[in-house]
This record gives C-alpha cells, sequence and structure tokens, in this order.
C-alpha cells in the first residue's frame, strides 16, 4: 500500500470531513492517529477503520493547548518511531452570505468577530505544524497538510481572513523546512456542491502521495 508503514496525526478527526480523512489515509496503510475533542466520535471512527483492518487509535486533545500538543506528538513518536504525516483540519468555515443578506459592514463589526477566527486558526495550525516538525525535521523527511479554503464572501468575515492567512503560513513554512526534508502543502478541503467529504478524504492521499496536480502545492 502506498502509506504502508507511516504515521499520520489528524486533528479535528471526529468530524465528517476529519472521519473521512483519516479512513483515506488508513485504507491508503497508515497509522492513523486521531486527534479531537470527543471521545464519542473519535472511538466511532477508530472502529469503523478498525473493522476493516486498519490501523487507528484515539485522544482527546485541545489543539489550542501547545504544551498538551507536543506532549502528544512527543509520545506519538516515541512509541510509534517516527511522524510521517500531519493534517490539522481545526479551523472556521467562511460565511456563504445569501442574496437577501447585505455585506457585513465595518461599522456594525465586532472586532471579536474578526480576530477570533484569525488568531484561533493561527494558533491551531501552528502548534501542530509545529509540533510534527520538531520530528520531522530529524528525520529529514514528512509531510504536513494546511487547508485551503476559498473566501466566499465580500463582506467582512473572520474566517475568510483566518483561510487566507494560513494560506501564507503555508508558504512560509514550506520556504523555511524544504532544506529539511519536510514537504508543506496546502490542500483544498471545500467539500463541493455535492458536500463529498469522502472526496476530500481522496484529495489528502493524493496531497500525500504527490498523485494530484490540482492540488495548490506551496
Amino acid at each position: 500500500m502506498l502509506l504502508s508503514g507511516a504515521n499520520a496525526v489528524v486533528y479535528g478527526a471526529g468530524g465528517v470531513v476529519g472521519s473521512s480523512v483519516a479512513s483515506a489515509l488508513a485504507r491508503g496503510g497508515a497509522r492513523v492517529h486521531l486527534v479531537g475533542r470527543s471521545r464519542t466520535r473519535l472511538d466511532a471512527v477508530v472502529r469503523r477503520i478498525t473493522d476493516l483492518g486498519g490501523q487507528a487509535e484515539a485522544q482527546v486533545l485541545d489543539v489550542l493547548d501547545e504544551v498538551d500538543v507536543d506532549e502528544y506528538v512527543d509520545v506519538v513518536a516515541a512509541c510509534s518511531g517516527s511522524i510521517d504525516i500531519s493534517v490539522d483540519l481545526v479551523g472556521p468555515t467562511p460565511v456563504v452570505e445569501q442574496p437577501h443578506q447585505p455585506h457585513r459592514r465595518v461599522d456594525y463589526t465586532e472586532l471579536a468577530e474578526l480576530e477570533g477566527p484569525v488568531l484561533g486558526a493561527l494558533r491551531s495550525h501552528f502548534i501542530t505544524a509545529r509540533a510534527a516538525a520538531r520530528h520531522m525535521m530529524c528525520q529529514h523527511s514528512g509531510i504536513i497538510l494546511v487547508p485551503h479554503r476559498a473566501a466566499v464572501t465580500a463582506g467582512l468575515d473572520g474566517a475568510s481572513l483566518a483561510a487566507a492567512l494560513l494560506d501564507r503560513l503555508a508558504e512560509q513554512l514550506a520556504a523555511q523546512l524544504a532544506a529539511s526534508g519536510v514537504t508543506v502543502r496546502a490542500v483544498d478541503l471545500e467539500q463541493g456542491v455535492e458536500g463529498d467529504a469522502a472526496d476530500v478524504g481522496r484529495r489528502v492521499v493524493d496531497a500525500v502521495t504527490g498523485g494530484d496536480p490540482t492540488l495548490a502545492a506551496v
């Protein structure tokens, strides 16, 4: 299998997209380490993966807690031997404006509405990427996937600002880590008009294996 022997950490694995991504990586042969906030949801994903012959384990964790994330990734690396893939699916979804709704105006927007999603996205994705990079740089291999989400609103939207920030973060991480043999790619996580989460999972596997030329590689 393409990913046989690889260790993948998937943050936000209890959601619809996260579970599809984890399942796709497991089908490719990776051992998946699922991280999320709901033990019930994570355990359900683990059961689905193991019932199909895959390898998975779960950990309840707050990705905004850098100490906990660092300690968790250290333990995974020590017990499993490597950190080969890191995918953080935690993040805000840009607001879809309806035709009858006016664009959000600056004079009606609170600062917290804009900075909350931006700061949350920066904290989550930097913490998880840094935790993985520390091990990948020593291995001289590994791939970090950062979600790309298109801005879908012309109004003020903190989630869209966060999406733009993550694109820039992916570029900066890629430039800094390339010399160490670590790959950083931005991958489109939109489910599309049909909402096919399984297709997102396939895109992530393609991003890891380099099999999809339509990916936004940085």
